[in-house]
């Protein structure tokens, strides 16, 4: 397996989400994800898996990692911890794209070998945040530049 990237958008003051929702709809953004992850496999936690309608990502393979697996059902494999994922693709040549939430992203990051951050030119009120990364990783290339947002590709420092 390659090692784990991870993709989000994050707007200015580091929200990444306000309960179960996203506080923005950028379908740019939205087209940019799909493009990026299409084929590969996406890892979520419970809540974000949950706010997907518990109902898999088409075209990619849906995982979530979660304390309670035997209660994920409807198209997603469940683990219990990053490793046991890790080991389960260890031979997957698939892109592993850790997709949220913030708690997923904390624990994954030093695992991250690079990140896809979709930059978000605002500042709403949330209540969930993506971890600070400052010193981990520099910025690598502007993928995309949007009037909304600019999608920023990270990789981890030497």
């Amino acid at each position: 397996m390659n090692e784990f990237k991870a993709i989000a958008a994050v707007a200015e003051n580091g929200v990444i989400g306000s309960g179960l929702s996203i506080p923005w709809h950028i379908s740019e953004d939205f087209k940019h994800f799909k493009k990026t992850t299409l084929g590969g496999i996406v890892a979520m936690g419970r809540r974000t898996w949950e706010s997907l309608g518990c109902k898999p990502l088409p075209n990619r393979e849906n995982v979530v990692v979660t304390s309670r697996p035997e209660e994920i059902a409807g198209g997603a494999r469940a683990f219990r911890s990053l490793d046991e994922l890790a080991r389960f693709y260890a031979d997957d040549p698939r892109a592993l794209w850790i997709i949220g939430g913030a708690k997923l992203y904390e624990t994954a990051l030093d695992r991250c070998s690079e990140l896809v951050i979709s930059r978000v030119k605002m500042s709403p009120q949330g209540d969930v945040f993506f971890p600070k990364f400052d010193g981990k990783f520099e910025p690598a290339e502007t993928i995309l530049s949007h009037p909304q947002f600019d999608v920023v590709r990270y990789v981890r420092r030497k």
